[in-house]
């Protein structure tokens, strides 16, 4: 193959991923419309009890370890009356 054969071939696979991604973008905004829109405060109230939920995990992780986290999961989860 020649040079100009293989780069006409690439373009063409980036016109068709561009096609691919264009068309996922439509249906995200088509399937966005329906909903109502939410105040600014929801999402930022959102990102703050998120990075809270993380500083917690971390916090967890670094007093308990990772290592003794999966046997606690697992007892919790054997001792929970639904997975007897």
């Amino acid at each position: 193959m020649f040079l100009s054969q293989i780069s006409s071939l690439i373009y063409q696979e980036r016109y068709k991923d561009l096609l691919r991604e264009a068309e996922r973008y439509r249906l995200v905004q088509q399937a966005l419309a329906g909903r109502e829109r939410r105040h600014p405060f929801y999402y930022r109230a959102l990102t703050w009890l998120g990075c809270q939920l993380v500083a917690w995990g971390w916090h967890l992780q670094e007093r308990y370890g990772a290592a003794t986290a999966t046997p606690a999961l697992r007892a919790a989860y054997k001792s929970h009356p639904l997975n007897r």
